[in-house]
């Protein structure tokens, strides 16, 4: 009977086994990498949610509240991946107030600081997306809140910019026509109604910073300046706010008064983050 011989160019069990493990672990470590990327993926992109919702509850907090001084509340915020930006902003503000006759009264100017909520390495977002604000507009298609053209002061969007960014923009002023009210201007022998328009401005200024992963943004009103100013002979006055390169104007109507008075709020909001 013939005798079977093996092949002196096959391979040995040993190679095989070792050749199988290899493969075997390289899937293992394989799949193992790729589940922890999905879920770190998956965290940063709750974690970008959840930060969108905090920023939304607190320009929302600082609307609501009724800027009296001292007054105060806190949104929470959980930050592993992402980050809070508290910098000095850019953009300067400047509010003007002209009559009829075409004068002009600078009253207020001060930098736009703009708080920021950074999303992680693999969040991905829309390039520019109105959170609360008016849908499909820019910020700066609003600088005034008026009865003619309502809209929040507190804005928050979505910006991709080197990362996927949370803003939150209070870089506007409301002017509110109030009606009239009776004044003197011969110490109480005759009274004369005069119209009063209110310009109130939120300013956001930085407080302390400390914490790590979770912390309570404290928004508190430090100070609220309202300055007079009297302009006896105008009737109609426009209100000019300039930021950056944008303009808008609105032109207050006359409430039947004898001149205008002009109530300037100014609102500090600081914002402080602690652990």
């Amino acid at each position: 009977m013939a005798r079977v011989r093996l092949d002196d160019k096959g391979v040995s069990e040993v190679v095989a086994t070792v050749m199988l493990v290899t493969v075997t672990l390289g899937m293992i470590v394989g799949g193992v990498f790729f589940a922890q990327l999905n879920l770190s993926m998956q965290a940063q992109a709750t974690e970008f949610e959840n930060g969108k919702a905090s920023m939304i509850s607190l320009a929302q907090m600082i609307e609501g509240m009724s800027l009296v001084k001292g007054e105060a509340g806190y949104v929470r915020f959980a930050v592993s991946s992402g980050g809070l930006s508290l910098t000095r902003g850019a953009e300067r503000l400047k509010i003007t107030i002209s009559d009829e006759s075409g004068a002009s009264l600078e009253v207020f100017e001060d930098i736009v600081n703009l708080p920021k909520f950074r999303g992680g390495g693999g969040v991905s977002s829309l390039d520019y997306q109105v959170l609360k604000g008016i849908p499909n507009a820019l910020p700066t298609d609003h600088l005034i809140v008026s009865p003619d053209e309502s809209a929040p002061l507190g804005w928050v969007y979505l910006k991709r910019e080197q990362g996927a960014w949370v803003i939150m923009d209070f870089g506007r002023v409301r002017v509110v026509p109030s009606g009239t009210i009776r004044v003197t201007r011969d110490n109480g022998l005759n009274w004369e109604p005069v119209n009063v328009v209110e310009v109130t401005y939120v300013r956001i200024v930085y407080g302390t910073f400390s914490g790590t992963n979770v912390y309570n943004v404290c928004a508190r009103v430090t100070n609220v300046t309202t300055r007079v100013i009297r302009l006896p002979d105008s009737t109609s006055i426009t209100v000019s706010v300039e930021r950056g390169p944008y303009l808008k104007n609105y032109s207050v109507p006359d409430q039947g008064g004898n001149g205008t008075i002009i109530f300037l709020n100014i609102v500090d909001v600081e914002l402080s983050i602690g652990g």
